[in-house]
């Protein structure tokens, strides 16, 4: 079974897969799956645009951000400004996995542990946990973002614009 038909599986919708409801604590791991880094709470997260594949990329890491762009990636902003900084309430954090399949060079971002265990079934792998959603901020504090998936290319694309 393809991806997509593992996608659709999953979710109702084929365009719009739902919203992920983004808190403003975030961590993230470096693109190479064997590689951590540190947790970090405040900062932007920048998405980036490979012209040859037409994939979206998205990342906390500003290391990563500068190697991508090296490499003819195009820098599109950032999705969301992070910033964690509450004192004396207490967040339920929820993680957003980045996973990528190798053979399509595809990234999916989820925080459904059900499809990270299916894909990874299927040859993704695990880049770890990139951000969380952080379901009890405080209100005017997050920020929704929608996963959308194009079936002319096979591609997801997240944005912060319906």
């Amino acid at each position: 079974m393809n991806t997509h038909r593992t996608h659709q599986k999953l979710f109702k919708n084929g365009l719009l897969f739902g919203a992920l409801l983004l808190g403003l604590a975030f961590s993230f791991k470096e693109a190479t799956p064997a590689k951590a880094v540190t947790a970090n709470f405040n900062g932007p997260i920048f998405r980036l645009y490979n012209p040859n594949s037409g994939e979206h990329v998205y990342t906390m890491n500003l290391a990563e951000k500068v190697n991508l762009t090296q490499l003819g990636w195009g820098y599109e902003g950032v999705l969301a400004d992070s910033y964690y900084n509450y004192p004396g309430v207490n967040y339920t954090k929820i993680p957003v996995y980045r996973l990528y399949n190798s053979q399509s060079g595809q990234h999916l971002y989820t925080k459904n542990t059900y499809e990270v265990s299916s894909l990874r079934t299927k040859g993704w792998s695990n880049e770890g946990i990139v951000f969380y959603d952080s379901s009890n901020c405080p209100p005017g504090s997050i920020l929704t973002v929608y996963r959308r998936y194009n079936p002319n290319n096979g591609q997801h694309f997240f944005t912060n614009n319906f």
